[in-house]
């Protein structure tokens, strides 16, 4: 969908549910000029008056094209072409639904059409339909002299479409209604007769006789003021009829209709919803407004969340606005059936209820809809219409006046429902869902046993009907304390079977939402809940189904529409953990185990391909890529390293999920899950994620060992020796570097050999051990060189020269190693992450050569580089490396800034080293300050 443009009011543009920040006052006038003339041709010319009514500069035409030129490209990313160059101007082109005065007219024509085939309640409906797209004057707020005129005119057509709606709602007996908008226009258009005299009929008809006259001798004084004008003939001759109490000035009364009052009883112990029945108190027009449609609220939500008690309770709430009828019918939106089969029958139920005989009712649809309507009509009707299944179930039994309100549940989201507000359900926050449970149970322990009631509460998912059967249950078991209800509820096997008493279960709402799916939403429902993670993408849910993407996008959204997923951000779902519990017991119900083991392959595999994506653009050209497990899936592919680090951040629960339960399930394809392991090892730095990746790790390198897979145990040890290295628990990290390298030999596994030898050095070298870690180093560099993999080279070259800077102290020594590794870098291209380690390195020894302004040069260049790749690892390096060389130059102030940003950035990482070097060199700052500080006199 392209961008919405609204003039009708303030100007605004909207694209995708958000509103465009719009830049100065030329960017908008230039845009409301070209809107005004939506489709035609603006002179450059007519568009520098518009900007500058008087003197324009020299360069106002360049200026101009450069307003049209930044329009384009904001407009570009609202999904609009923008302006257009035509000739000596520019063009805007809009859609017919993209502008809400284009909206505005062709409701209006069809008003008229409607008025003039003698439908006078449609054609209300389509001037105020109409009318209600203005939210204040045009373009109010912008002052262009220039384009007055056209706004101007835009005015008077709405004033003009006003008149004729109030003409037609008069002429319906809806005086009262209109009286107080007539008040308002007649206040700001005193000239304008029609309007007065609309006004004098309003109030005549409602009885204030003594206010239309005052009304005629207002307008009568302000016409000989401003104009020395009497008024016309027909004002003159309405004020007549009112002085002699005309009787063919009165309004026809309506027909009054069997009261009658249906509502379930409100429950005594509604909790909480404060917040979402306010939005349906709030939402019903004030008695003074005028309005020709229904009022239609759509509660919607999933099973067990509250709806229908919602409903019922703010029925009651609303009763007495609606004292002609206030009925509630059930359509059984989770039975099977024909559901307009079922409209049918309660259209039968509705206008029995409201006094029609049973033979007067016809057996047509569409016939029985139109009796309802018309029955209706002038009433004050509140109307509950719970558990609707589709929009199409619902529209025959909407009433068509204005004067009833329409209350709807439904377990799936109506989007296709015109004209209704929606509301959608959430689960209680935890306060109210303890004053629920506290309310129903009405028993001291829950008042005692604080930490055991919020437990309770958070399993039961914070969902109402959940919490209503956990304390009833408690209400009814004397010798339970809430410790033990909140134990029996934990055990996730057998929580559904606990939240169940008498006639209610949690299990049971489920399933009726679950029989209303097709067999192949039913499908997807039960494999996503093998999904190892918290949430997952359309992607994702297409290999567990072994779906397209296309599909698993429409089934994703008609889940997510029936309640059964949630979205927390675009384009990723979950479930609510008891849905989660249920569609994992239906998993183990109705698919095999070799279909569920099936689902973890495509997963992993998934995951592996997409990983692999990401590491070839993180290290671009690094053989290890192509020496990971083939995979069938092409996996997610990425623009820019920045994307990829994105999905794999949101993908992580996943992904650590799915290793863990390759290492526990022994028909798992460990292999496949060490290497997806091994894809993540640019991201390890990346984003310190180390912490994250030690524990599966461990388990799939024992899970390897222990199916004598030895490629893949080298593989994970490397992973795992290398994170217990970056938490700085060495002595373990070398016992499984060791192991790993054993493993990697026994499997013959070169391609991870260089990467076990490189770590084994790099602990050499924290330990001190200088001499041996320089020939380990020697030795990774030879195995690398073999198999033609450069980017391990670059690690070793690196990692050599920090030796000879940071271990060995030569720093003169380091400089050929990096030329070395940097001209590498050049070979292959770009400023990848390797380079950034090589240029941190060569500011070290640059600065360690007394050369300061060369090292904050290179570390400078490596924090535009890891700003621009999202590398905060190499981010918070540089702008430490930057603290210590401008405390070495006497900079305090500068080195104190730089420090409290790489502090922030450790500590977001959760790199407890980093935090505590940059502390220990900020004390030292601080200190520094203190002694250059003058002493006070």
């Amino acid at each position: 969908m392209g961008a919405e443009f609204k003039i009708l009011g303030p100007l605004e543009v909207w694209t995708g549910g958000e509103q465009l920040r719009l830049g100065g006052a030329g960017q908008r006038k230039v845009l409301a000029a070209l809107l005004l003339s939506a489709g035609h041709v603006v002179p450059l010319s007519r568009l520098v008056d518009v900007v500058w009514p008087q003197e324009p500069p020299a360069t106002a035409e360049k200026r101009v094209r450069n307003l049209v030129s930044e329009l384009r490209r904001l407009l570009a990313d609202g999904s609009s072409a923008g302006p257009v160059a035509s000739g000596a101007g520019y063009r805007l082109e809009v859609g017919e639904d993209e502008l809400d005065a284009a909206v505005f007219d062709r409701r209006v024509r069809r008003a008229r059409r409607h008025a003039a085939d003698g439908e006078p309640a449609e054609a209300v409906a389509q001037f105020r339909a109409a009318l209600n797209l203005w939210r204040g004057p045009m373009l109010a707020g912008l002052e262009c002299p220039a384009l007055q005129p056209q706004m101007t005119s835009w005015e008077e057509r709405r004033t003009a479409a006003l008149e004729e709606d109030i003409e037609l709602e008069l002429d319906l007996g809806r005086h009262h209604s209109v009286i107080s908008e007539l008040t308002e226009q007649v206040a700001a258009h005193p000239l304008r007769e029609r309007l007065a005299g609309q006004l004098m009929l309003a109030l005549h008809r409602a009885g204030r006789r003594a206010e239309a006259l005052r009304v005629f001798y207002d307008t009568c004084e302000t016409l000989a003021e401003e104009l020395g004008l009497d008024p016309g003939d027909h004002l003159k001759g309405l004020h007549q009829q009112i002085l002699v109490s005309d009787p063919g000035l009165a309004a026809s009364p309506p027909d009054r209709r069997k009261r009658v009052h249906q509502l379930p009883h409100d429950l005594a112990d509604f909790t909480g919803r404060a917040t979402e029945l306010n939005r349906l108190l709030s939402a019903l027009p004030d008695e003074r407004e005028t309005t020709t449609a229904v009022v239609i609220n759509s509660i919607d939500g999933m099973a067990g969340i509250g709806k229908t008690a919602l409903a019922v309770h703010a029925a009651h709430r609303l009763a007495d606005r609606y004292p002609d009828a206030q009925l509630f019918i059930d359509l059984h939106a989770h039975t099977a059936g024909d559901q307009l089969g079922i409209t049918a029958a309660a259209l039968d139920t509705l206008l029995r209820a409201v006094g029609v005989p049973g033979e007067r009712i016809p057996d047509g649809l569409e016939q029985r809809a139109g009796l309802w309507r018309a029955e209706l009509a002038g009433l004050k009707a509140l109307i509950v219409l719970d558990n609707v299944a589709t929009a199409a179930q619902v529209r025959p039994l909407l009433p068509g006046d204005p004067e009833s309100l329409v209350l709807i549940t439904s377990r799936r989201r109506l989007t296709d429902l015109e004209g209704a507000r929606t509301l959608s359900l959430e689960v209680l926050p935890s306060a109210d869902a303890a004053a629920l449970f506290t309310r129903i149970a009405d028993d001291a322990r829950a008042v005692t046993e604080p930490q055991a009631l919020d437990e309770v509460v958070r399993l039961c998912g914070l969902l109402p009907l959940a919490v209503r059967i956990a304390a009833a249950r408690l209400r009814t078991r004397p010798t339970w304390t809430l410790a033990h209800l909140a134990e029996r509820l934990g055990d996730q096997r057998r929580r559904l079977g606990e939240l169940a008493t008498g006639d209610r279960s949690v299990a049971a709402a489920f399933a009726l939402s679950y029989r209303h799916l097709t067999p192949v939403q039913q499908r997807l429902f039960r494999l996503l809940s093998l999904h190892p993670g918290t949430d997952f993408d359309a992607h994702t849910a297409a290999q567990i189904a072994d779906i397209t993407l296309q599909e698993a996008e429409q089934l994703l959204e008609n889940l997510l529409d029936m309640h059964l997923l949630q979205q927390r951000t675009v384009g990723r779902y979950r479930f609510h953990d008891l849905l989660h519990t249920y569609a994992a017991h239906l998993t183990l119900e109705e698919d095999t185990e070799a279909d569920r083991r099936a689902v973890l392959g495509r997963i992993l595999d998934h995951y592996l391909a997409s990983a692999r994506n990401l590491y070839r653009l993180q290290r671009n050209g690094c053989k290890l890529a192509d020496a990971l497990a083939a995979t069938h899936s092409a996996g997610v592919a990425f623009a820019d390293p920045t994307e990829g680090q994105t999905w794999l951040l949101n993908e992580l629960d996943g992904i650590l999920g799915a290793v863990r339960k390759a290492a526990a399930d022994p028909g798992a394809p460990v292999a496949v899950a060490a290497d997806l392991l091994l894809a993540l090892d640019p991201m390890g730095d990346v984003a310190f994620l180390w912490p994250r990746l030690n524990g599966p790790a461990a388990e799939i390198a024992d899970a390897a060992q222990a199916r004598g897979e030895s490629p893949a145990e080298a593989r994970a040890r490397y992973m795992l020796g290398g994170g217990l290295w970056q938490v700085d628990r060495l002595a373990e990290g070398e016992a499984q570097i060791r192991r790993g390298i054993r493993a990697a030999h026994d499997g013959g596994d070169e391609a991870i050999l260089d990467r076990l030898l490189n770590v084994s050095a790099l602990l050499a070298f924290d330990q001190q051990d200088h001499e041996e870690a320089l020939k380990i180093f020697q030795e990774s560099l030879t195995v690398s060189r073999r198999s033609g993999n450069w980017w391990p080279q670059l690690e070793v070259l690196n990692n050599i020269a920090a030796l000879y800077i940071i271990g060995i102290g030569r720093p003169l020594e380091a400089l050929p190693w990096l030329e070395r590794g940097l001209a590498l870098v050049d070979q292959v291209g770009g400023q990848s992450f390797a380079w950034q380690y090589l240029m941190i390195n060569r500011g070290r020894a640059r600065r360690a050569l007394g050369r300061p302004d060369e090292a904050i040069e290179d570390f400078r260049a490596v924090l535009t580089a890891s700003r621009a790749l999202a590398s905060p690892f190499q981010e918070a390096m540089a702008l430490q490396e930057l603290m210590e060389t401008a405390r070495r130059l006497g900079r305090l102030e500068e080195a104190l800034e730089h420090a409290e940003a790489s502090l922030a950035i450790w500590r977001q990482l959760g790199k407890e080293a980093g935090q505590t070097e940059v502390r220990a060199v900020r004390e030292t700052i601080h200190a520094e300050l203190d002694r250059s500080r003058p002493l006070a006199t």
